[in-house]
């Protein structure tokens, strides 16, 4: 249950890497820029890395505003632990958010974790919507709210957790779960309490 957990961890902190403050942009092709916006359109992508962290965005179309906005269709995000990859992604510096599609994350040590969207958020919360999936354990869920600097996620909707012989279920609209992490071993509770669903619920509105 660990390794699931961490992988969920490393997702979250290599959306948070991806905002890219000062980049380095390679073009595949042309460059074009619209001087009444200041917008760059790579019609046919590139490559965008962020010198200070090493992180690389390879994309087959990218728009990008210096200071405000990334746009990228195709995009990998490549660092040495693994890859994360959307089908479409933005990043808006103001608010401080990072917006997703057809979001995927793989590496040598985990297995796929999964969803049709995916939202960050500056206050480090990560919210993924829509056929989550995950295989090590097995979770199968429509909504999942990681609190990345608390250590837990709550799931929301019909469910299913699955890690060795422990098999949990939510079948209702309105069943949770509780995923928290410590001492090294992830924790499945189906009663959530009121102050975590009450503060990590209203994020499940935003994407």
């Amino acid at each position: 249950m660990k390794r699931w957990w961490i992988l969920l961890t490393f997702l979250s902190l290599i959306a948070l890497a991806s905002r890219f403050a000062g980049f380095e942009v390679r073009p595949r092709g042309n460059s074009e820029l619209d001087v009444g916006t200041g917008v760059y359109t790579l019609p046919t992508g590139g490559t965008i890395t962020d010198n200070k962290s090493g992180l690389v965005l390879e994309a087959r179309y990218i728009q990008y505003k210096d200071g405000e906005f990334i746009r990228a269709q195709g995009a990998t995000l490549k660092a040495k632990e693994g890859d994360f990859s959307a089908s479409s992604l933005e990043y808006l510096q103001k608010p401080d958010t990072l917006r997703m599609s057809g979001v995927r994350f793989s590496s040598k040590e985990f297995k796929a974790l999964s969803a049709q969207q995916g939202l960050l958020l500056g206050d480090d919360v990560l919210v993924l919507k829509g056929e989550v999936r995950s295989s090590e354990p097995v979770l199968e869920a429509s909504t999942l709210i990681v609190d990345t600097t608390k250590d837990l996620a709550l799931v929301l909707g019909a469910f299913t957790f699955r890690d060795g012989a422990t098999t949990l279920r939510g079948n209702r609209p309105d069943s949770t779960l509780l995923l928290t992490v410590g001492g090294g071993k992830v924790r499945a509770n189906t009663r959530v309490p009121a102050d975590i669903f009450n503060r990590l619920r209203p994020y499940a509105d935003k994407l």
